[in-house]
């Protein structure tokens, strides 16, 4: 797995579950807050966000997601910091093999992967007959099409022809790559190529980055088997490191600090589709352990939604005992008589939902509720069975308090007479003997080829440290200063002004860029992912600590909207007071230069343009009067 996964995995956690391992933390409305490590400080003035994902300090300016606490607390380059952040979630670090960004089979995997999603979401909205009528049948909305980028992958090699139709050498590079990761495959017999989704409405599945990484595909046609057909691993897509949906419920499940697991594509759409934004699905009957430490950081409240078959109720408890094993019990959403969520949904509708996730038990305890017979049996053997088999329930555990508590309440309705310490007592005998019964695997060698990735990663962060430091500063005008925080604190600014016309106006070539990226990401992301997506650009695309405090500081205010009247007179203000600023600065430069210059004739050429210019500025002073 690649190190941008490690970082996704880091921000999707809460922000003090890190700063809070090196500072003490208090809890003040939606914030926590505590004394700064970054200043002489006497109150606390370091504030942590965790629905934001950052931190601030509001009177040094300090501000940044976890990582950047970290590499600044304990003044270390950024792969430390990402190994410290590990250490501390319980990530296996060194399982985190560098993605190097510059390999072409790689980059020319994801452009495949994203042509492919265009190309077969344009078919989709040609409106194919097995398309529209899947659509029609499971009640699919429009939002919800765009929103999954839902698409339809037809017979006629359309995927192939567009790969045909790229130059060589790429398009060479484009083919095999494509037959690499499984989207194109080769007839032998034939010597011939084709696309391996044929006549399937495609879902693509997305990292925690919203990168798409593969497809889950399923049928249309009465004679097409298998019903889904997904990606294969390949050296872009790692299933167990994937969690269906997540990319679009990170936020919400931060914010509703719980998360709603089901299984199946659909349902993950159709629960969105609902409002239930805090969903993901399980990409099989499992979840890896990656991903049950990624939701454990997260929230510690779990809803298991499987399907009401015997297969869900199976992955169900295997889910469960998973999170058992991290001192979570999660709870169990019963659909019943609808056999998923989309059908109860579909059926029942969402206050419904909402009712039975007020009323959800605990899954552990509707298990041990199942080991009761109805009648209960007179024969002590089968007393002791039934409380052992109990104890595998509950062995996860181990002997956390909770485990304790239940074992000793089910022995008393199970009618056994022992005490409660000799219930423990026995419990703690079975727990040693699953121990023994589990044999210890043989730690995982260090791999030379990962440990060369890791050093040449190093050497990258520390040249691009370098580089940025070693960049000559400008400092920002007042106006720009005031410009960022109000552009990146109210960014439905950008949707009244014209582009070309307001860079124009800016001087300072980190605010240009950063208002260009801004204008081009805007409407493209959602409202949810706005301050992650931000802070990530501001922490990690190579801008001044002055711009990185300026920003810091308007997310963290960032989540009220201006109103069309307010934005349109201040639009008028920023443009004129930037127009001045970039004015003023030019005269500076030409009064240096008139101080410099070596002849007569070039000090009146230069002293008759700051005559022009200081007219232009009169100008603008009788505009702004």
């Amino acid at each position: 797995m690649a190190f941008d996964l490690l970082k996704d995995q880091i921000k999707a956690s809460p922000v003090s579950m890190i700063v809070g391992q090196f500072m003490s933390l208090n809890k003040k409305g939606a914030n926590l807050e505590g004394i700064c490590p970054f200043h002489p400080d006497t109150k606390p003035s370091l504030k942590v966000n965790d629905a934001k994902g950052m931190y601030k300090c509001f009177v040094c300016g300090a501000g940044g997601d976890a990582i950047t606490f970290v590499k600044e607390f304990k003044r270390v380059e950024y792969v430390d910091a990402l190994r410290e952040c590990a250490n501390i979630l319980g990530l296996h670090f060194e399982e985190y093999q560098k993605e190097k960004k510059k390999n072409p089979r790689v980059e020319m995997a994801l452009r495949v992967l994203n042509a492919s999603v265009k190309l077969y979401t344009k078919v989709a909205t040609s409106g194919p007959h097995y398309f529209v009528d899947f659509v029609e049948k499971r009640k699919l909305n429009e939002e919800s099409i765009d929103k999954f980028q839902i698409g339809f992958a037809s017979g006629n090699n359309l995927l192939l022809n567009y790969l045909h139709s790229i130059p060589r050498p790429d398009g060479d590079l484009a083919l095999q790559t494509a037959q690499d990761i499984g989207i194109i495959r080769y007839n032998e017999n034939r010597d011939s190529h084709y696309d391996f989704y044929r006549d399937r409405v495609m879902f693509p599945i997305h990292d925690s980055g919203g990168q798409i990484r593969g497809y889950s595909s399923r049928a249309v046609l009465p004679d097409q088997n298998p019903k889904y057909l997904n990606s294969g691993e390949s050296f872009v897509f790692d299933k167990g490191s994937i969690l269906f949906g997540f990319h679009f419920a990170k936020n919400a499940i931060r914010q509703n600090d719980h998360v709603i697991i089901v299984e199946g594509n659909m349902d993950v759409i159709m629960m969105h589709q609902f409002g239930f934004h805090q969903t993901v699905g399980t990409m099989g009957t499992a979840l890896s352990e990656n991903s049950i430490r990624l939701l454990s950081n997260m929230t510690k409240n779990i809803y298991l939604g499987m399907d009401s078959d015997a297969a869900g109720k199976k992955a169900m408890q295997r889910i469960n005992a998973d999170f058992l094993a991290h001192g979570i019990l999660p709870k169990y959403l019963n659909f019943i008589p609808a056999k998923d969520p989309d059908e109860f949904l579909l059926s029942e509708g969402r206050l419904a939902l909402i009712e039975r996730m007020e009323k959800a038990p605990i899954l552990l305890d509707v298990l041990i509720s199942e080991l009761i017979p109805d009648k209960i049996p007179e024969n002590l053997e089968h007393k002791l069975n039934t409380l052992h088999r109990a104890f595998e329930l509950i062995a996860p555990l181990k002997e956390h308090l909770s485990a304790s508590e239940r074992l000793v309440d089910f022995a008393k309705t199970l009618g056994l007479k022992s005490d409660p310490a000799s219930i423990q007592t026995s419990y703690k005998e079975f727990l040693s003997r699953q121990k023994e019964k589990i044999s210890t695997l043989p730690e995982r060698p260090r791999i030379q080829e990962i440990e060369e990735n890791l050093e040449i990663q190093e050497k990258e962060a520390r040249i691009l440290q370098e580089e940025t430091r070693s960049r000559e500063h400008i400092a920002l005008s007042k106006s720009e200063k005031l410009f960022v925080r109000e552009v990146l604190c109210h960014p439905e600014f950008l949707t009244h002004i014209n582009k070309d016309e307001f860079l124009a106006t800016i001087g300072h070539d980190e605010v240009k860029r950063l208002v260009q990226w801004l204008v081009k990401i805007y409407l493209e992301i959602d409202d949810a992912e706005y301050v992650s997506i931000v802070q990530d650009e501001l922490q990690y695309g190579g801008y001044s600590k002055e711009i990185k405090d300026i920003g810091t500081d308007a997310l963290f205010n960032y989540g009220n909207k201006y109103n069309d009247r307010v934005i349109t007179r201040m639009v008028k203000d920023y443009r004129l007071m930037l127009s001045m600023d970039l004015l003023k600065t030019k005269r500076k430069v030409l009064v240096e230069r008139q101080k410099s210059s070596p002849s007569q004739q070039e000090v009146d050429l230069v002293l008759s343009e700051i005559s022009k210019l200081d007219k232009e500025i009169l100008n603008l002073k009788n505009t702004v009067l």
